[in-house]
């Protein structure tokens, strides 16, 4: 689930198991600097149509949390489903996305229907689309066209109606060039373009960020923080984040358990070490 949050600052974030701390997405956005209103406007523009959408960023920079934005504005009343196009074999991602029938291959004993179907009324989010191998970038152009499946092991069209959103954090005209990428699917998806630039590119949402980092944190951990220090957020401000949104919540979620309770966090929790307890009880850092 994702809860849109519109009173200022204007925040998107996963709940419930979508917020499950096993992944490297990022579970937060905010749209206080420029850059990030006018992504929030240009999202408002296009959620309602049927165009695909391909989304563009680094890791860790919410492009799940926009795909997911997209789909509640978009008025469809079907599922938001995700699907990683990198974490697949090539037969297993065929059966994964468009299903399979019994016998369809060794170990298909029953029938399945892939993602396209499940997805039927709603959004399809592929994300790194690039890392689809190029036959199936050839299946997937053919049911964006034609708005119907064929199972593996079928002849039988079955229809589906789905918006199609797809991201990347590879630039897809050079995945083109290179060979791994069809010239005709990179057409098909870039209609509606969303660039979300990297974190340090649009400092202003940091400091939102960080709150809400904290406050979560804090939480989860029962205490009572009072935010960073000046340092701390000197710190922050300064660091290039190549990891992202994601890379930011680490480090918070590591500072508020250093931090004292009825504290705030400081300079020196912000990329410190964990403490390790040694033999004999002695309490140390992994810096020392």
């Amino acid at each position: 689930m994702i809860e849109s949050v519109y009173a200022e600052p204007k925040i998107l974030q996963l709940t419930g198991s979508n917020a499950e701390t096993v992944t490297i997405r990022a579970k937060a956005l905010v749209f206080v600097d420029p850059v990030s209103q006018a992504i929030l406007r240009h999202l408002e523009q296009i959620a309602p149509s049927e165009a695909p959408v391909l989304i563009i960023g680094e890791t860790g920079t919410g492009k799940e949390l926009v795909a997911r934005h997209i789909h509640e504005r978009s008025g469809r009343r079907g599922p938001f489903v995700a699907v990683n196009c990198g974490a697949s074999s090539e037969q297993l991602a065929d059966s994964e996305l468009f299903g399979h029938e019994i016998g369809a291959f060794t170990g298909a004993i029953r029938r399945r229907e892939g993602w396209f179907e499940a997805a039927n009324g709603g959004t399809l989010f592929l994300d790194e689309i690039g890392d689809l191998p190029l036959a199936l970038q050839v299946k997937l152009l053919r049911v964006l066209q034609e708005r119907e499946v064929v199972r593996l092991g079928s002849r039988k069209s079955i229809p589906v109606d789905i918006r199609l959103v797809a991201a990347t954090n590879v630039d897809l005209a050079d995945a083109v060039a290179a060979g791994h990428f069809r010239l005709d699917v990179f057409y098909r998806l870039n209609i509606a373009q969303v660039r979300l630039p990297p974190l340090r590119e649009r400092a202003a949402d940091i400091p939102a960020l960080v709150t809400r980092f904290i406050e979560k944190y804090s939480a989860i951990c029962s205490k009572t923080l009072r935010g960073l220090t000046d340092k701390a957020m000197r710190k922050v401000m300064d660091h290039p984040w190549p990891g992202n949104i994601r890379e930011l919540e680490n480090v918070i979620e590591r500072a508020v358990l250093l931090a004292s309770d009825n504290g705030a966090v400081e300079a020196c929790h912000l990329w410190g070490a964990l403490p390790t307890v040694r033999r004999g009880g002695q309490i140390t850092s992994h810096g020392e």
